[in-house]
């Protein structure tokens, strides 16, 4: 379910807009579902700036983030279940906190337990300290983090998966790995490369690696977003980063939001790494849409590694319905059973999309009904895990809430057709574009604020039931196909 901001656009839609914000305005019979003091911070956490082009997104008002999470946790369906993969670090060249940081730390990851049900770690010195929540899917047993090399001093904890590890291994002749798991190659190539290896890296990710015993830190976040991350500047100079902002919402006097397609260290500050020749408003793509299901199938072959079953959100779209047709004669091959998962009310044009989809593939398929009063009643739930107040997003992160809770019931990961409107231009509006020039515009502008519309609400509705979410669409190679892909053709 897609959402576009329409703030900016670079040309004016079709009236039609305008004309359903009006009616939406109209007095309704439904009780509100917030008291005076929850309208009170919904209006002033809006005071929070929201920029694009990957600059660092403030979140300004701490207070606010702490009185809401306060709020939500007496609710009547408000779920608290510490069951998603989470990182939390914290960089103290100082040693301002070395006396109980484990202890500190320990307590603070446990916030986000619920990314993470299968187990937890932590790692550090007088410099800093590493802890992490698990969702094991590559090397289940082996795989633990934070990943250490003590000989070497160098240590790591990463959220996401790395897709071209065991190439980049191949390339470098790296040495052996310790463990089965993708990230221990972010380990390895820090200390071969230095931060530059980030650009090569095809994933979804946030993570923060250390060496030399706390002397060099890198964090890095993937090219678009998928995976979140905040970075956050508490007393004495030290400097955190999380995968969720509940976890350093009281640690920290300012938290930004780490740009997508960026590392750090503590001597470069911000880096922009990803940096896409079509990312410029007078680009003009060059090539046909022959080559794009080629790169999209071998998107879709990457993101199927895992060392769990997968399954895929069948949304009775477009989107999800390609990725359909690609993964069926993987998992024939395979000889896997193809899972799919849909959720909907009663009648719902996706609802029968997705069943005829689902008939057609002979899937696995697995669906929930849900009721008008259920979804009321997750509103806190979706609230607390996807940490925003805006109405569309939370709107439409409802039946995300549902549909993975159903999926976390049978596999741990799901491929998604998510990013393929902000890539092909799927939104009713783009009809109104005056020229070619003004689509390329227009996806750029959309694509830059993927990380906190569509990006946000798949991880965090997924990962608050400790299922991780793959989205082949948003694959750097499939970007730059679609993306090269000359418009006037």
């Amino acid at each position: 379910m897609g959402i576009v901001n329409t703030a900016s656009l670079s040309w004016v839609p079709c009236p039609r807009q305008g004309w359903r914000r009006r009616t939406m305005n109209t007095n309704t019979s439904f009780r509100p579902l917030c008291t005076a003091s929850t309208a009170s911070l919904r209006s002033e956490i809006h005071g929070s700036t929201v920029q694009i082009e990957g600059c660092r997104n403030y979140v300004s008002n701490l207070l606010l983030v702490k009185q809401a999470s306060q709020l939500c946790t007496g609710r009547l369906g408000f779920r608290f279940k510490p069951e998603m993969c989470s990182i939390l670090a914290c960089y103290d060249p100082k040693g301002v906190l070395a006396d109980n940081r484990e202890s500190l730390m320990r307590d603070l990851s446990a916030r986000m337990r619920s990314r993470g049900p299968d187990g937890s770690g932590y790692y550090g010195n007088e410099k800093f300290g590493l802890a992490h929540e698990r969702l094991a899917i590559m090397d289940p047993e082996g795989g633990k983090q934070p990943i250490i090399y003590e000989d070497a001093k160098y240590s790591v904890c990463a959220n996401g998966e790395i897709y071209n590890f065991r190439q980049l291994q191949e390339k470098y002749q790296l040495s052996a790995a310790k463990t089965g798991s993708d990230s221990e190659v972010l380990l390895q190539l820090f200390r071969h490369k230095g931060p530059e290896f980030v650009k090569e890296l095809n994933g979804i990710f946030g993570f923060v690696c250390v060496g030399d015993d706390g002397e060099n830190v890198l964090a890095a976040r993937d090219h678009c977003g998928i995976k979140p991350l905040y970075i956050g500047y508490g007393k004495g100079g030290c400097i955190w980063f999380a995968s969720e902002l509940k976890a350093i919402c009281d640690q920290c006097d300012t938290i930004e939001e780490f740009p997508a397609g960026y590392y750090w260290t503590p001597v470069s500050g911000f880096v922009k790494y990803y940096r896409p020749d079509w990312d410029n408003d007078d680009y003009v793509g060059v090539k046909d849409t022959s080559h794009i299901r080629e790169v999209l199938t071998k998107a879709v072959q990457e993101q199927m590694m895992s060392d769990v079953p997968i399954g895929l959100l069948l949304s009775g779209g477009l989107d999800s319905a390609v990725i359909s047709t690609i993964i069926k004669p993987m998992l024939e091959e395979t000889k896997q059973q193809f899972i799919t998962f849909t959720v909907g009310q009663e009648g719902s044009p996706d609802i029968t999309a997705a069943r005829m989809m689902s008939e057609h593939l002979g899937t696995d398929h697995h669906e929930y009904l849900f009721t008008s009063e259920e979804a009321c009643s997750v509103i806190p739930d979706v609230i607390y895990h996807l940490e925003t107040y805006e109405p569309e997003l939370i709107r439409s992160a409802i039946p995300n809430y549902f549909l993975a809770r159903l999926a976390s019931e049978h596999v741990k990961v799901v491929l998604t057709g998510e990013g393929s409107d902000e890539l092909f231009a799927g939104y009713l509006y783009f009809r109104d574009a005056p020229d070619s020039a003004a689509i390329h515009k227009e996806l750029r502008r959309i694509f830059h604020h993927l990380h906190n519309v569509n990006c946000q609400r798949a991880d965090r509705m997924t990962m608050a039931h400790g299922l991780e979410a793959r989205v082949p669409f948003l694959d750097p190679n499939v970007i730059d196909a679609v993306m090269q892909v000359n418009t006037i053709r």
